[in-house]
């Protein structure tokens, strides 16, 4: 009987196999190795663009600081000049209403009384004078209720005085104005 020896076909076999895993294997290292380095670049590239972006969105961020610094610069050169303007409006009405309320006092006093002193305090103004007789202060104080700018007339004190050898009387009065 012939008797064949097998071995070394099951050897080159085995070596056939083991060259073909390893094979495999440095074949599937390989592909791993590429995969990693192409999703490490593709990981890098995303990074770059980000930051690019970044970039972009920071420049933006900083000419949109600088709009707003000026925007509110002038909102504060805004809020001066209308407050500028109201009170150049006030002063404005504030002068018109001194030369009317001068102006019905002056048609309002009679032929014998004199003023010596005014004093405005907001609407409230005080009225110090001289007159012949007490006639003459309530037909001083009658003219004033009867005018569209003053009100509420009130006789504060009346004093008796000589002065020249006529007997006069010293008045002072409280009343309210509408300007």
């Amino acid at each position: 009987m012939i008797e064949i020896n097998l071995l070394p076909v099951r050897e080159a076999r085995k070596k056939e196999t083991l060259r073909f895993q390893t094979s495999i294997l440095i074949l599937v290292l390989f592909l791993t190795f590429v995969a990693v380095a192409y999703l490490n670049w593709s990981t890098k590239q995303r990074e770059k663009r980000v930051d690019a972006q970044l970039h972009l969105v920071k420049e933006e961020i900083t000419k949109i600081n600088e709009v707003v610094g000026e925007i509110d610069k002038l909102k504060e050169k805004k809020a001066k000049l209308q407050k500028k303007l109201t009170i150049i409006n006030n002063l404005e009405a504030g002068r018109l209403s001194a030369v009317c309320v001068l102006d019905e006092l002056s048609q309002s006093i009679p032929e014998k009384m004199w003023i010596e002193s005014l004093d405005k305090n907001g609407k409230k103004l005080k009225i110090v004078g001289v007159a012949l007789d007490n006639e003459t202060i309530a037909n001083f104080m009658t003219l004033l209720e009867r005018s569209r700018y003053f009100g509420g007339v009130e006789l504060e004190v009346t004093e008796q005085f000589v002065r020249g050898g006529l007997r006069l009387k010293k008045f002072s009065l409280l009343c309210s104005t509408s300007l």
